[in-house]
């Protein structure tokens, strides 16, 4: 059997790329050390009012302290000002 390419799927590297990039942006912006996590990934948004896409950032420190930032936007429709709010709206 012929394994198919699903043609409207995203395409893979794009959003390996920039989950990259939204990583790299969090990073900088939290002056994070190289032992601290950081994890993108894109859910489906299930509350009221919600778009159907979520991203969630989740920081993760070697003390176990963890700190989740909810964007409301595919992962592939983020900017960097997008993170900068999201970081402003959740302080530690």
């Amino acid at each position: 059997m012929t394994a198919r390419a699903n043609p409207l799927a995203r395409s893979g590297s794009t959003i390996v790329s920039k989950a990259r990039l939204l990583k790299h942006w969090t990073r900088e912006l939290l002056a994070l050390r190289e032992d601290e996590i950081v994890s993108v990934n894109e859910i489906a948004c299930v509350q009221p009012d919600c778009p159907p896409k979520e991203t969630v950032i989740l920081v993760l420190s070697a003390s176990g302290k963890t700190r989740q930032f909810s964007i409301h936007q595919a992962l592939l429709d983020i900017e960097r000002d997008d993170i900068v709010r999201a970081v402003a709206a959740n302080p530690p």
